[in-house]
């Protein structure tokens, strides 16, 4: 377990894929960097002091900065797997004495199956570490504490992560994008090579709702957001914002969301700041 800080400037030595032809021993060293290695494709066997660690495809294994790290046996032949390699911040160097809410403990080895947004972020910082900009710094730094950011989510919140559906999530998102009108169902099953009856299922098994009633509410949390944040704007502008037919369907959808007409929610808001 090594205590890693959230949020701050990071310093990059190293980052790049590895294709392993006919396999490869890990190095035996002590690094002054931390090496975050994540397994693409394949298996294999790292040791850190006297701890033995299994890898497998989309497994991270964060090396710390100062321990003794390597491998007695060959990975598979054809292993694919990225590395970063990261100067340690001040305070991870002083093995977090000054805990705060910007520290995290984490384990040497975290399993990224279900949360993919992490090799995601992997790619990205490999590729603006070959970057030739003045701003490559800045990104790098942002990219690394975003990844944090999902290594933290998974291991505070690692009960909600296994139900995680990565279909489902890319719906999300591309239902977050899309405010001014409402996916069809039907559409977005043929998109995914299933039925409509089979995405409502994937839907209810992670949140307990379908499809429509989970796209639903995300339109009437945006509209909740802009009736909040421009307190002046006519009802039917809200309505063709965020995809809904006309101020009644916006105004029926939303008082059975929330228990108040967007008129009244407005009003209530409006006095609440006055005060």
């Amino acid at each position: 377990m090594l205590e890693l800080e959230k949020m701050a400037s990071r310093h990059l030595t190293g980052a790049n894929y590895v294709t392993s032809i006919n396999g490869m021993v890990h190095p035996d060293r002590i690094m002054t960097d931390h090496d975050f290695l994540y397994i693409l494709d394949g298996s294999w066997e790292i040791m850190e002091e006297n701890q033995r660690y299994q890898l497998k495809s989309d497994d991270l294994l964060i090396l710390c900065a100062g321990r003794h790290h390597f491998g007695e046996t060959l990975c598979n032949p054809g292993n694919r797997h990225m590395y970063l390699h990261v100067s340690p911040t001040k305070r991870e160097s002083l093995f977090a004495m000054d805990k705060g809410e910007s520290m995290f403990p984490c384990p040497t080895l975290i399993h990224c199956q279900n949360h993919l947004k992490v090799r995601d972020y992997f790619h990205q910082i490999i590729s603006c570490y070959w970057l030739k900009d003045q701003e490559r710094e800045n990104r790098l730094t942002l990219l690394f504490n975003l990844m944090l950011c999902e290594v933290a989510e998974i291991i505070t919140g690692s009960h909600r992560e296994k139900a995680k559906d990565a279909m489902v999530e890319e719906i999300l998102y591309r239902i977050r994008i899309t405010p001014q009108s409402f996916l069809s169902l039907s559409d977005i099953a043929k998109d995914y090579f299933i039925c409509g009856r089979t995405l409502n299922n994937r839907f209810k098994a992670v949140y307990g709702k379908t499809f429509q009633a989970c796209q639903m509410e995300i339109h009437l949390d945006m509209v909740r957001q802009y009736l909040l944040s421009h307190p002046h704007c006519k009802l039917h502008e809200a309505a063709i914002n965020f995809g809904f037919y006309d101020e009644f369907h916006l105004s029926k959808a939303f008082k059975a969301q929330f228990g108040l007409s967007p008129s009244h929610y407005k009003k209530s808001t409006n006095s609440t700041y006055e005060t």
